[in-house]
């Protein structure tokens, strides 16, 4: 698939994900044999969103191509996607020091409180997903206490506004803090 079609893909679908007739269709196969190669470990599995099984454009080219191709082997990596528009704005990574000039009687509250319990099931997230980044849809205010301790950064978030898919990662210290938190 060329540049102008997979962008042209994902300004049809949000997130560059696609549900499993379009994904079947993508690869070239019928929705049944799409669901035998998911369970043959070709295809990777779905990221689940509302509910919905979606699949990734980027990592269905790589089961397009061994499919073509009649290779077995699963295609599990996702390749990075190149941005639709060069003029795209760079990534931002949140708290910067003007969203904690924004949110400065959030920052107070929290730099004065111990670790909630909340803010100890946001960072377990991490743990249950394991993964150290994490997509989450609305706004969450364990995650922004935890972005003022500095245990994760917002890397991104994509529309709508009244509930966007927000991206977290755990940073270096959030890590270390999640190790030493014990089970329960």
């Amino acid at each position: 698939m060329d540049g102008k079609s997979t962008c042209a893909l994902e300004a049809a679908e949000p997130h560059g994900l696609i549900d499993r007739r379009r994904a079947a269709a993508y690869v070239g196969v019928t929705a049944g044999r799409f669901e035998q190669l998911v369970r043959d470990n070709v295809v990777p599995p779905p990221v689940m969103v509302d509910r919905s099984r979606r699949w990734p454009i980027a990592a269905l080219d790589l089961v397009r191509q061994s499919v073509g191709t009649g290779a077995t082997e699963a295609a599990v990596a996702v390749p990075e996607i190149p941005p639709c528009d060069a003029s795209s704005e760079p990534l931002r990574v949140l708290p910067d020091e003007a969203w904690l000039q924004q949110n400065a009687k959030l920052v107070q509250r929290v730099r004065r409180s111990l670790l909630s319990g909340n803010e100890i099931r946001a960072l377990r997230e991490f743990r249950g997903q394991r993964q150290s980044e994490i997509s989450m849809h609305g706004y969450y205010g364990s995650f922004e206490a935890l972005m003022v301790r500095g245990y994760v950064v917002e890397l991104g978030r994509k529309p709508p506004s009244s509930r966007p898919l927000v991206t977290y990662r755990l940073t270096e210290l959030g890590e270390q803090v999640l190790a030493a938190l014990r089970d329960e």
